[in-house]
């Protein structure tokens, strides 16, 4: 029937000039009816571009993953009272002709219960993977931040993203995926697995009772948990991470551009260590069988029974392997 239409349009200059005064909606469901698309779709549906301050609260059932995508502020992330969750959104301005209505945000929800929510600076949607950047929004961008607070039930996922700002997050129930541009993370006494990543910044991950992987262009790490395994990387400052017990036999690796490495296992612990230093030395509190030719810069020894892969490596500083209690 569409095509039957266009045809006749093309065909009768009076339709034409029908077309050419008819209403914007009307045009638009022409256009998705070619399409095959409901109306809906054609439109972004934002909200809250009005609003200093804009509220949005919402089911998240447990295990569904609750997403929040940020381009420049902070994020803060703490625990529910009830079974809603809720992100309240500041913005804030500054020099350079920035204005709050230049933000607004789009919520996309699942039919899982997963949501997804994104801070839109104009038509730079993080939400969209197909969007294309406006190089000149660069600029306007550094002078609006939005920060987020957000509330999570207990037993939800939660994946929080900022291009620059930090990221707190303390008492979540579910996994954890936090990142940042450039600022410090910090999350505390959460139940799931936890993977953290920022381009600048000290990390500290500090009452973990799950598997931990940590990854810092820049800063210091921090990671104390319960269950590893543990994974952690950075391009300059000191690693320290705890473990109570290991679950999972799996490979672990502790690397640093320049600075010491701490590493403290369950005293049952049983793997193949290996061991790199620029410039430092290696000291242990387990008894290592070492193999091959002795090298104080590079050295390969079984712990215990022997196992997965301990890996510690530093271009300049002294690494540790320490027996927990």
């Amino acid at each position: 029937m569409v095509a039957g239409r266009l045809s006749k349009l093309h065909n009768s200059t009076p339709l034409l000039a029908s077309v050419v005064v008819m209403h914007p909606s009307l045009r638009l469901a022409l256009a998705c009816a070619i399409a095959g698309l409901p109306a809906t779709a054609w439109a972004q549906t934002l909200v809250g571009s009005a609003d200093s301050i804009y509220t949005w609260r919402g089911a998240v059932p447990g295990r569904a993953l609750l997403t929040v995508k940020n381009f420049n502020g902070p994020i803060d992330v703490r625990p529910a009272s009830g079974a809603q969750a809720e992100m309240r959104a500041e913005k804030r301005t500054s020099r350079g002709g920035a204005d709050i209505r230049d933000v607004a945000f789009e919520i996309q929800t699942s039919s899982n219960g997963d949501v997804t929510i994104c801070a839109v600076y104009r038509d730079n949607n993080p939400c969209d993977d197909n969007s294309r950047h406006n190089d000149d929004d660069r600029g306007g961008r550094r002078y609006v931040t939005v920060g987020i607070t957000l509330l999570v039930p207990r037993g939800a996922q939660v994946k929080v993203a900022t291009g620059n700002g930090a990221v707190s997050v303390e008492r979540v129930g579910g996994d954890v995926q936090a990142a940042t541009g450039n600022g410090r993370v910090n999350v505390s006494q959460t139940e799931g697995g936890v993977r953290v990543s920022t381009g600048n910044g000290d990390v500290s991950v500090v009452g973990a009772k799950g598997p931990v992987r940590v990854s810092t262009g820049n800063g210091r790490v921090n990671v104390s948990t319960s269950d590893g395994p543990v994974e952690a990387r950075t391009g300059n400052g000191d690693i320290d991470v705890s473990m109570t017990q290991l679950k999972a036999n799996d490979d672990m690796t502790f690397t640093t551009g320049s600075g010491e490495v701490r590493v403290t296992l369950p005293a049952g612990y049983n793997g193949e260590l290996d061991a790199t230093t620029g410039n430092g030395e290696l000291q242990s509190d387990f008894e290592l069988k070492i193999q091959g030719r002795m090298n104080p810069r590079h050295i390969r020894a079984t712990i215990g029974d022997g196992g997965p892969r301990l890996r510690l490596t530093t271009g300049n500083g002294r690494l540790e392997v320490r027996k927990g209690s």
